[in-house]
């Protein structure tokens, strides 16, 4: 099965370091020395979920980031699309460039499927959800910043 991008897993460490909307903005820096996420990369990450109207961020003495909307509404879904786009929902399992609902691969059929249940698990399970897993940089960073 195609699991999430890499990417998409440094988006969502780095989420889940940020405060709900109203919060103390935080610093790109900061979150990429708990997390060990490249600065520069999760600058270009964060510019990308603010495109897409996840995070707030702002420059200056007093900028940082902090998420758009409350981490209960912000799904799995929406952080893959944000990094990753859709384009992989339409390519085939097995990477064949002719498999279409008219000329299928044999995979096809259990990909539409098994495709279909992933989108249902993205949709449902949220930013706070994802605060249940272990990640030992996030956890101090939450603790050292007085979000635990």
């Amino acid at each position: 099965m195609l699991p999430l991008s890499q990417t998409t897993g440094y988006a969502l460490r780095a989420m889940r370091c940020l405060q709900e909307p109203g919060g103390q903005p935080v610093l790109v820096e900061s979150v990429a020395d708990y997390t060990g996420i490249p600065r520069s990369y999760l600058s270009k990450l964060v510019h990308k979920l603010a495109k897409k109207g996840l995070v707030n961020a702002r420059r200056g003495h007093h900028g940082g980031v902090v998420l758009a909307k409350p981490a209960s509404e912000i799904t799995l879904e929406d952080l893959s699309e944000a990094i990753d786009g859709v384009a992989w929902r339409k390519r085939c399992l097995m990477g064949l460039a002719g498999c279409t609902d008219d000329t299928p691969c044999v995979l096809h059929d259990y990909w539409k499927e098994a495709l279909a249940e992933i989108l249902v698990r993205l949709r449902s399970v949220t930013l706070a959800d994802m605060s249940r897993h272990h990640d030992p940089g996030v956890e101090r960073f939450r603790a050292d910043h007085g979000l635990a």
